[in-house]
């Protein structure tokens, strides 16, 4: 929610819109190209839950009409946290700024993608990704499935990895040529077969979460 009182969507399928309260108008803002499940093909095991994942305005948004967007390249195997900024009102894809891509599978129904993004009171800005695994081969149990060629069903690969950006929730410092990495991050800079960028591990889908406004967790 802007605080014009406006309240700005994603769709799966890659549209920003922009909602006007105090009249109902709901305009089209942008359009991201990205990689999503077709209509026309529902039942594809490919890229069952890719699209445009999520969006967090600018905390100095009224100003600078900042909007961050984290969504699923069409033309490259990743997701991809972007910031955009709105021009005339309208989405301008020449301002993207990439700051952060995750390696990620789409094929045999892998899912969870999260894909929730805030701003804490502190200034940090927060990702949530999901594992990206294939949770029904499982039948319930863990996504733990070690037999060869099963990859695409092992969350070890990724929730349970320090080195990948997976089934994490991510916290970076936000910079006007990319971000830096805040201290109080699970591993420290430098630390092998690590990233940065951790904040929490071991997640399966964190498609939304929140921040307590008092201490920013």
């Amino acid at each position: 929610i802007a605080p014009d009182g406006d309240i700005y969507v994603t769709e799966r399928e890659g549209k920003l819109l922009r909602i006007r309260p105090s009249t109902g108008g709901l305009f089209e803002v942008g359009k991201v190209p990205v990689e999503h499940l077709k209509i026309t093909d529902r039942n594809s095991p490919y890229a069952r839950e890719d699209g445009l994942q999520g969006l967090a305005l600018d905390p100095n948004f009224a100003t600078n009409k900042r909007i961050y967007l984290y969504y699923s390249a069409h033309d490259k195997m990743l997701n991809r946290l972007s910031r955009f900024t709105l021009k005339d009102g309208k989405l301008d894809m020449a301002s993207e700024k990439m700051l952060l891509e995750v390696p990620t599978q789409r094929e045999n129904k892998v899912c969870h993608h999260g894909g929730g993004v805030e701003f804490g009171p502190d200034g940090l800005l927060y990702l949530s990704t999901g594992d990206n695994t294939n949770p029904f081969e499982t039948d319930g149990s863990n996504p733990i499935d070690e037999r060869e060629g099963h990859e695409y069903a092992n969350a070890q690969r990724s929730a349970g990895n320090s080195n990948d950006l997976r089934g994490k929730i991510l916290r970076i410092k936000v910079t006007e040529d990319g971000y830096e990495i805040p201290a109080g991050n699970l591993f420290a800079p430098g630390t092998p077969k690590t990233r940065p960028e951790i904040f929490v591990m071991g997640c399966r889908n964190p498609f939304r979460f929140s921040i307590d406004s008092k201490n920013s967790t």
